[in-house]
């Protein structure tokens, strides 16, 4: 079956981050789909052969795809973004600006034509925090709790402005709880616990683990945005990037506990609140992308073992 990407010029900013990396293994595997991969990291002669370019967002002018000979870009997918790798950086003036409203700025003006699809990556934190056991939805209170879901909005509604000057089609996706291999850069749930297993150190919880959260693998994160490029609406209605199903921490922490073979306990801090349950609704998603076979909790973990190991 011809796939939809096929014979297409397809840009993937943030081409080594987390869901990126991801997404580019998965796009490598269409054939006749040619990738230009922008990443702020160093890459060498080979990968500049493949596509990759050097760069950051918020320097991009006509001149950056000019020098590289591309004349046109037929899909983006924008997953470049400064995104915080623990709650202290949430609201990183400088580079929330810089990257995320600046780079995105910067992206749009700077292409050699408008693309066919603009695929944006925002974030399930331009939502309120729940006050009770409600399901987040897509119609749930918009209200960032931080700069950086505040700048996601921002370049929400920066991307259907732009594009719709254009001529442009858009989807607009919040990811969710994503883990699986690579994010071992975050200070997160899950790399925090496998680091602390991994050096035979008892996990700490607050309270008694019973928060709730809705993790997504990051593969089935991935099949979602390639999913999206084929919607046909001019403007895509936000979707959540969520399982739609959630676990207690006390149960994730469990499985990575015999996923490592670490035979001490728990450290529970009785004194501290558990934290806030959190539950989303995945029925835009799988009524907009379809469904497919989600990888299991405990199967993503433990590849996500595997991978530290």
């Amino acid at each position: 079956m011809h796939h939809p990407l096929e014979g297409k010029a397809v840009l993937v900013t943030g081409a080594t981050g987390f869901i990126g990396a991801h997404l580019v293994s998965r796009l490598q595997t269409i054939p006749n789909a040619r990738l230009i991969l922008l990443s702020r990291s160093p890459c060498d002669a080979e990968k500049r052969k493949q596509g990759w370019i050097q760069g950051a967002l918020n320097t991009l002018t006509p001149h950056t795809w000019q020098e590289e000979r591309i004349d046109r870009i037929d899909v983006v997918f924008h997953l470049g973004a400064f995104t915080p790798k623990s709650g202290e950086t949430a609201n990183r003036i400088d580079a929330i600006f810089r990257d995320n409203i600046e780079g995105t700025r910067a992206l749009l003006e700077s292409l050699p034509s408008a693309p066919e699809k603009i695929v944006f990556a925002s974030t399930l934190d331009v939502y309120a925090m729940p006050t009770g056991d409600e399901k987040l939805t897509e119609a749930s209170p918009i209200a960032p709790p931080s700069l950086y879901g505040a700048s996601k909005l921002f370049c929400e509604s920066l991307v259907t402005a732009w594009a719709r000057a254009q001529g442009a089609q858009t989807a607009i996706l919040r990811y969710g709880h994503i883990f699986g291999p690579g994010e071992e850069a975050y200070r997160k749930l899950i790399p925090q616990t496998i680091r602390q297993l991994l050096r035979n150190e008892s996990p700490t919880l607050y309270g008694d683990g019973s928060a709730l959260r809705d993790f997504l693998y990051v593969e089935d994160a991935v099949e979602a945005t390639v999913r999206a490029v084929s919607l046909e609406a001019a403007e895509v209605p936000p979707i959540n990037i969520v399982r739609g199903a959630s676990a207690s921490i006390l149960t994730i922490v469990e499985i990575l506990m015999r996923a490592t073979g670490f035979q001490g306990d728990i450290r529970f801090l009785a004194d501290k609140h558990s934290g806030v349950s959190l539950r989303f609704d995945n029925t835009r998603l799988t009524a907009l992308l379809g469904q497919w076979p989600l990888t299991t909790l405990e199967q993503g973990l433990l590849r996500e073992v595997a991978y530290f190991q």
